[in-house]
């Protein structure tokens, strides 16, 4: 999740129609905003936009902890930190960590991933028990970076790697158990940003760049009690003319919340249709607030 394609986060506050057509309690929805250097939260309805907290230096990748809790990335100055929205009170959790960005909690909210954008990239791993993080997926040859991590509802791991392939990871020895090369490689053309899917069983992945045979759009990658399958028969394209597209996350309703460098919009996966579209100069990582979707 770089900041070439996302330079503005928000988060927005969202009235969503379920599928049957009747209506659900307002969504919100938070996220970073890379410009001015902080946390947001934006009402959909209004357009108010509230800067929860001012960041220093640029924001990256946003998630959320059980606690409703927000943990973001500062690649910049190579920090987590936590920012706690009921108090005010910011912390840092890990340091030491140069170019962290995309942030995955992990099954059983003990412990975070945290992928290290370079070339060759790593992904660390942050106990929240032990308060100290490690090294979870060494550098390895030929994986030029990590642009988003999820794991399915079967503890299965996955990782958007070098921009052109899904990778399964093993989540405890840090093994690749399978991967699903998307597209040709060339140069950050491909997936930005990863998340699970309930409602379609399948991970969703933005793809980007002016060069991609695929095109701007959804990658949609069905998944199994073992993972996905390596040829990928069931993979799915849907076509968006969107640019920038970066951080994605489901409601597990039938929607995916997604930031772009120029808008943030909600797209309905039964109608493949945007069903709510903001004007952002740009959006990162987004996070739902737990209890409001």
């Amino acid at each position: 999740m770089g900041g070439h394609r996302a330079v503005l986060g928000i988060s927005l506050v969202l009235w969503v129609a379920t599928l049957s057509g009747s209506a659900q309690q307002v969504a919100q929805i938070y996220s970073t905003n890379e410009w001015q250097n902080s946390l947001q939260l934006i009402n959909f309805q209004t357009g108010k936009v509230v800067n929860l907290y001012s960041t220093a230096p640029k924001p990256d990748d946003l998630t959320i902890n059980s606690a409703g809790q927000l943990i973001y990335s500062l690649p910049n100055s190579g920090t987590v930190d936590l920012y706690d929205p009921s108090t005010g009170i910011n912390t840092i959790l890990v340091s030491g960590i140069g170019g962290a960005r995309d942030l995955t909690v992990e099954p059983g909210g003990n412990s975070l991933l945290i992928s290290k954008y370079g070339d060759p990239a790593e992904i660390w791993r942050y106990s929240f028990i032990t308060k100290t993080a490690s090294v979870f997926f060494p550098k390895t040859k030929g994986i030029s970076a990590f642009d988003g991590t999820a794991y399915d509802a079967y503890g299965n791991l996955y990782a958007v790697a070098s921009h052109n392939t899904i990778i399964q990871i093993d989540p405890v020895t840090a093994a690749i158990k399978n991967t699903l090369v998307t597209q040709p490689h060339n140069g950050i053309d491909g997936g930005d940003g990863l998340t699970y899917d309930s409602y379609t069983n399948s991970l969703w992945t933005p793809n980007d760049g002016k060069t991609s045979p695929l095109g701007y759009g959804l990658i949609q990658i069905p998944v199994q009690p073992t993972g996905f399958v390596s040829a990928s028969p069931g993979l799915i394209f849907h076509p968006l003319n969107v640019v920038g597209m970066d951080g994605i996350k489901s409601d597990g309703n039938g929607n995916l919340y997604i930031g772009a460098i120029h808008t943030a919009f909600v797209y309905n996966i039964s109608t493949g249709a945007i069903t709510y579209s903001v004007v952002t100069k740009g959006a990162d990582g987004v996070a739902l607030v737990p209890g409001t979707y």
